[in-house]
C-alpha cells in the first residue's frame, strides 16, 4: 500500500491561498469523515499550520490515483476548484512522502529553521488523526519516526539555539520605523504562543509597555501577567488599544480580517500621523489587504517576514548538514521497518499453520502417552516446540533478509504461502471507524516547547 502526501507550505503557494485551504481545528472531524469516504484511503493525518497544508495518505490504489483522490477531497472540502490550486501543490509518493515528514518534524522546511513548535504540531496531528482511528499502524510508525528524528535534531544539534527567529524580525523592522522602543507600546490581539514570543523579544530589547487583548478575558490576564503588562477586554482594543499603541501584534482565530480600512480609518484620525506598526502572524490573517492603503500604517504578514528570514539561514547550514544526516538515519530505519513489515502477514500466516499441525498432531498422540509421567510429556512437549521453530527459522530470516536488501528474483511472501498451502492476512480496505493506532510516549522536551526561543509554525 503506497504512502502518499498532497501539500503546499509557504515556499509553494502564497499565503492567501493556504488561508482558504486550511483545516480549522474544528472542522478536522469532518474533513477525516470526508476522507473515509473514499474506499481507497485506508490512513490519513492531516498537518494544517500557519505555513503548510498537508494530508498524508495510505491507500489502495496507485499512488498517482491517491494523490489525485486527495486533491479532490481538498477541492470539494474546501469549496475551491482544483484549478486554482493544484499547479501549486506538491505531491510526493513513498520515500519521498517520507524523506519529506521527517525534514518537516525537525523543522528543515519550516520558514524559520529550527523551530521548536512544529514538533509539537506535527505530534498534535498524529494524535488527532489517532482519535478518530484515521491513522493505523503505517502512518503512525511513520510520524512516531519522525517524532524520533524531531526530538534528535533538537538535543544532538545546536540548531534550534541562538537562531533567528519571527521575534527577531518584529524587532528589527520595528527598529526602522522606532528610534526609541523604550516608550513604545505593544498591543497583542489574541494570547497565544506566537504572539507571546514575539512580544518576548521586543521587551528584551527596551519596550516597557504591553497590553493585551483576547476575547476570552482570564487568558489576556494570564499573558499580561507572563510579560509584566495589562489586560483590557477585546472590545477596548478597539476603543482604546489601537489609539495608544505603537506595535501591534495579530494573532488570532478569527476566521476573517479584524483590521480593516473601514474601521482603522478612524482609529488613525485619531492617532494624528503618528505611526502603527502591524506584525499580523494569524492564519487566516487578522490585517485586511486594503490596510496597505493607509498612511502610517507599517503592515507585516507570514510572508513579508519570510525575506527577512532568508538571509540568516545560511549561519545555520553546519547545524542544518547535521540534522540532515539523522533525518536520513530515520528514514532508513522507518524503510526497513516497512520492508519486513511487507512480509509480516506471510511469517503470520506460517507460525499458525505449524502451530495447527502442532497442535493437531498432539491431540493424536497424547492420549498414547498418558501413561507417561508429566514431566516427560512436558518434555515432548518443549521438543516439538523447538522442532517447529527450526523448521520456521530459516524461511523466516530469509524471506526478512530479502525484504531488507531486495535481494530476491521471486515474490518470496507469495512462494511460502503456495508452498504450505497458506493464506497471509489481508489489511482493512478502508479507515477503521473507532480503532486507534499505538500511541507514542510522552515527551517534555516536546510537549513543553513554550520555553523555546523561536516560534512555531502555527
Amino acid at each position: 500500500m503506497p504512502i502518499v502526501l498532497v501539500g503546499m507550505n509557504h515556499q509553494s503557494a502564497p499565503l492567501a491561498l493556504r488561508e482558504r485551504l486550511s483545516y480549522q481545528k474544528h472542522a478536522l472531524p469532518a474533513a477525516f469523515k470526508a476522507l473515509s469516504t473514499a474506499s481507497s484511503v485506508q490512513e490519513c493525518v492531516i498537518l494544517s499550520t500557519c505555513n503548510r497544508v498537508e494530508v498524508y495518505a495510505v491507500g489502495s490504489v496507485s499512488p498517482a490515483q491517491l494523490c489525485e483522490e486527495l486533491i479532490t477531497h481538498i477541492s470539494r472540502f474546501h469549496n475551491v476548484p482544483a484549478t486554482e490550486f493544484a499547479s501549486l501543490l506538491y505531491r510526493k509518493m513513498e520515500e519521498e512522502a517520507v524523506h519529506h515528514l521527517l525534514r518537516v518534524a525537525c523543522s528543515l522546511d519550516s520558514m524559520v529553521i529550527g523551530e521548536a513548535q512544529i514538533l509539537g504540531q506535527v505530534r498534535e496531528a498524529l494524535r488527532t488523526a489517532q482519535s478518530v482511528g484515521a491513522a493505523g499502524p503505517l502512518l503512525s510508525r511513520l510520524f512516531e519516526h519522525a517524532l524520533t528524528a524531531g526530538k534528535r535534531v533538537r538535543t544532538e544539534t545546536e540548531i534550534g539555539r541562538g537562531g533567528f527567529s519571527i521575534g527577531h524580525v518584529a524587532v528589527e523592522l520595528a527598529s526602522r520605523i522606532f528610534d526609541d522602543f523604550t516608550h513604545a507600546q505593544i498591543l497583542i490581539l489574541g494570547a497565544g504562543k506566537m504572539s507571546e514570543l514575539a512580544a518576548r523579544h521586543l521587551i528584551q530589547n527596551g519596550v516597557r509597555f504591553v497590553v493585551v487583548a483576547n476575547r476570552t478575558y482570564e487568558r489576556a490576564r494570564d499573558m499580561a501577567h507572563r510579560l509584566g503588562g495589562q489586560a483590557i477586554h477585546f472590545e477596548e482594543a478597539f476603543e482604546t488599544g489601537l489609539v495608544q499603541a505603537d506595535i501591534v501584534i495579530s494573532s488570532t482565530a478569527a476566521p476573517h480580517p479584524i483590521l480593516r480600512k473601514d474601521n482603522l480609518l478612524p482609529i488613525m484620525r485619531r492617532r494624528r500621523g503618528k505611526p502603527l506598526f502591524l506584525i499580523d502572524i494569524a492564519l487566516p490573517r487578522d490585517v485586511a489587504e486594503d490596510v496597505n492603503d493607509l498612511e502610517n500604517v507599517f503592515v507585516y504578514n507570514l510572508d513579508d517576514l519570510q525575506a527577512y528570514l532568508n538571509e540568516h539561514i545560511q549561519n545555520r547550514e553546519a547545524e542544518i548538514h547535521r540534522a540532515e544526516s539523522i533525518v536520513d538515519e530515520e528514514r532508513v530505519r522507518f524503510l526497513a521497518w516497512r520492508k519486513t513489515r511487507e512480509v509480516t502477514p506471510a511469517i503470520g500466516a506460517l507460525r499458525a499453520h505449524l502451530e495447527q499441525i502442532k497442535q493437531e498432531y498432539w491431540q493424536i498422540f497424547a492420549p498414547r502417552l498418558a501413561h507417561l509421567p508429566e514431566k516427560d510429556r512436558q518434555t515432548i512437549r518443549t521438543m516439538m516446540d523447538a522442532m517447529i521453530d527450526r523448521v520456521a527459522k530459516d524461511p523466516i530470516q530469509r524471506l526478512k533478509t530479502a525484504a531488507l536488501e531486495n535481494t530476491s528474483d521471486y515474490d518470496l511472501p507469495r512462494a511460502l504461502c503456495e508452498l504450505f498451502g497458506i493464506t497471509a492476512a489481508e489489511p482493512s480496505p478502508s479507515i477503521p471507524a473507532h480503532t486507534t493506532a499505538p500511541d507514542i510516549d510522552a515527551d517534555p522536551d516536546v510537549t513543553t516547547l513554550s520555553a523555546a526561543p523561536t516560534e512555531p509554525e502555527r
